[in-house]
């Protein structure tokens, strides 16, 4: 999946068994704001800022003025944009061949300058800031009653009379409760779940594993969030061991089976009745991870950490009490942050309804946008072919089974052809009528209603099943994804926007970003997750036991690698991150084939003044997907921390690593073999 998870870098060489290099970061790149002097700092970043605007400015001047052989997009007017946006984030006193990636986004990083943000991208910020002008729009009479009700709840929870009392009155309320069915029953309906999650984003209703990381919990974080509790039931240990244990969960091929041996084996509280609750059978929900059973059974019938059923109720209510803290705690603090509103509430609980107001405001390029997005899946998937026809790594039947999951690969990109339907939106998202004179915590309570009770009954009907199958849930989500059990990826609107996609980009650009993006969701259906899965989606081996070999053999290559990547003192975890990794370092080479084959009638063409050619606008519209600037706290926490399971590559080695297995990249930038982005032993996917 691309989740471009949330710096700059240097690079100096350092022996990794077989000679090859080691990618590292100074200690500098991360400044220590608390020791600059304010004034000086804020001179410094304007300075920065006014020469790189001069720069641009400059550059955008000598394009427009240079001779153009042949063009990729519809005018040089385009051309001018798209390169002037490329440098706009580029520093171009640093040698691409020694740090590509701090030549591609060195000087958006140097210009970021919110001090009161640990984390930032170019992705999300720009993303962000649109959809968030949309939402303070005032509310209009001739608005859709879901296009009302999103602005609503959004403006609301900014505002400063948001009143936190009832959350108080929740957490008491846990409190008093004398059985587990109780708090369970009580913490579903208010959207806090207790031993799983039901995952109402995809059809048929999956139970998860509780996400704990999501929540950012730590030792220090639990303790101070008892000590708010209306008292310490001292569970302190139990849920640490809790959060643990799942946390300790090497990743795995999930199995799909019903939930019955869940509740069979949950014997301190009737799971049956709970359910019935939501108006489910165990038939209809199944269970995505058979590990739950197993961690569930051994945690609470350990005698060791629960002498009785009392003590169980105890954990219930200290787990509900701290969920409940973790998500109102800025709230109560009087705090209105924009990403809490924004992240939690808006676009987590009215995803579609998002996304039809951000393609109702941004339609004009619609129909262009969609057509070009699915002629360059059609052109990747093909050449996809072609790499596994060509492809030394399998036999014929290994070639065969892979070419068959291409064949029958499902597509979706775009918005559902009913994304501008009110009664739709409504059925998905919220089928009530939020008010102005409403507080948030009531309009909370009534859309959390909803989202927990009537919108999985509703699922469970045809016509709004129908709804949900052939889309790819809520469209407001910049991330695209690849689904195993359906055997489909998704594009979802989200992706129209830079720096994924502009329709103005010349052929390159678009292929370098949206194009390796769309390479990578197909190269997740042959990972270490995927190739346990047939061309119909069945949990079914797609290759023989040594074709198997074969690329468990390549991933190898790719964890050695990545366990060699890392900032100062920190290291990637290679196998945890492989999935992605692998999606990656397959996601690029075949957008980079397909560009070929997409330009081939072309001459190529080249920006007189500055040598960006073709290749060039590739390979840099590429990297500056995953422009972002960190805190050392931060980045230390999201991509190298042992609390929970690290999916994702820092951004920069997401652009590092693939661009090191490239020797594309070294003819276009023309890099010598032993430049520090080349590496003395490049590993593949197929």
């Amino acid at each position: 999946m691309i989740y471009g998870n949330k710096n700059a870098v240097d690079v100096e060489e350092d022996e990794m068994g077989s000679g090859g290099v080691q990618y590292k970061a100074e200690e500098s790149k991360f400044p220590n704001l608390k020791t600059s002097p304010c004034l000086f700092k804020n001179l410094l970043f304007g300075l920065m800022a006014a020469f790189s605007l001069c720069v641009v400015a400059v550059m955008t001047w000598i394009i427009s003025k240079s001779a153009y052989q042949v063009k990729t997009s519809d005018t040089p007017e385009n051309d001018v944009i798209s390169a002037a946006y490329l440098l706009s984030n580029m520093d171009l006193s640093v040698d691409p061949c020694e740090d590509f990636y701090q030549y591609a986004c060195g000087s958006w990083v140097r210009n970021q300058w919110k001090d009161d943000v640990s984390a930032i991208s170019l992705e999300g910020d720009q993303y962000d800031e649109r959809i968030q002008k949309y939402l303070k729009e005032d509310v209009l009479d001739t608005d859709l009653v879901s296009y009302k009700n999103v602005k609503l709840i959004y403006q609301k929870c900014l505002s400063d009379d948001t009143d936190v009392t009832d959350v108080t009155d929740w957490i008491d309320k846990v409190f008093e409760f004398s059985t587990a069915e109780e708090v369970m029953n009580f913490a579903a309906e208010l959207g806090v779940f207790v031993l799983y999650e039901v995952n109402v984003e995809l059809s048929p209703l999956r139970m998860d594993p509780i996400s704990w990381y999501t929540m950012g919990l730590n030792e220090e974080m639990i303790s101070t969030l008892i000590d708010g509790l209306p008292e310490d039931l001292g569970q302190k240990d139990n849920v640490l061991k809790f959060m643990n244990a799942r946390m300790s969960l090497e990743p795995q091929s999930l199995t799909e089976t019903t939930i019955n041996d869940f509740i069979e084996h949950t014997t301190f509280v009737n799971l049956t009745e709970h359910f019935k609750t939501f108006g489910l059978a165990p038939s209809d929900v199944i269970l995505a991870d058979p590990r739950l059973i197993q961690e569930t059974s051994t945690f609470f019938s350990s005698s060791d950490n629960f002498a009785d059923s009392g003590e169980v109720l105890k954990f219930l209510k200290t787990y509900m009490g701290i969920s409940l803290q973790r998500q109102f705690t800025r709230l109560a603090l009087g705090e209105r942050v924009v990403e809490m509103c924004y992240l939690s509430f808006a676009t987590t609980y009215f995803g579609f309804t998002v996304g039809s107001l951000m393609l109702d405001r941004e339609k004009a390029n619609y129909t262009e946008t969609l057509a070009t997005v699915q002629e360059m899946v059609s052109v990747i998937t093909e050449e996809y072919r072609q790499i596994v026809r060509q492809s030394e790594l399998l036999s014929q039947e290994g070639k065969n089974s892979a070419i068959s999951k291409l064949d029958n690969l499902e597509v979706l990109v775009g918005a559902a052809p009913w994304i501008k339907n009110d009664t739709h939106l409504r059925k998905l998202n919220f089928d009530g009528e939020l008010d102005e004179s409403m507080s948030f915590i009531t309009m909370y309570k009534l859309v959390n209603t909803f989202r927990q009770r009537g919108r999985i009954q509703d699922l469970l009907h045809p016509d709004v099943l129908g709804l949900w199958e052939g889309t790819m849930g809520p469209q407001i989500s910049l991330n695209a994804a690849y689904n195993q059990i359906k055997n489909s990826i998704t594009i979802p609107i989200g992706a129209f926007i830079p720096p994924y996609f502009d329709i103005k980009w010349p052929l390159p650009m678009k292929y370098g970003a949206l194009g390796s993006i769309i390479g990578h969701e197909i190269t997740h259906a042959f990972d270490q997750d995927g190739m346990l899965y047939d061309s119909r989606g069945s949990h079914d081996d797609l290759w023989s036991s040594k074709d198997s070999k074969s690329m468990k053999d390549e991933q190898n290559c790719l964890i050695k690698q990545y366990n060699g990547f890392g900032h100062q003192d920190l290291r990637i975890n290679g196998t945890q991150t492989l999935n992605e990794n692998f999606a990656d370092n397959g996601g690029l080479p075949v957008a980079y084939k397909a560009y070929k084959k997409a330009v081939k009638s072309q001459k190529a063409f080249k920006i007189h003044g500055l040598g960006l050619t073709p290749d060039m606008l590739f390979f840099l519209s590429y990297a500056q997907m995953r422009c972002y600037k960190y805190s050392y706290e931060e980045l230390a926490f999201s991509y190298y921390s042992t609390d929970y399971e690290i999916k994702y590559s820092p951004p920069d080695f997401r652009v590092v690593g693939p661009i090191k297995n490239s020797h594309h990249f070294l003819k276009a930038f023309s890099c010598s073999s032993n430049c520090k982005m080349a590496s003395s032993q490049r590993c593949k996917t197929l």
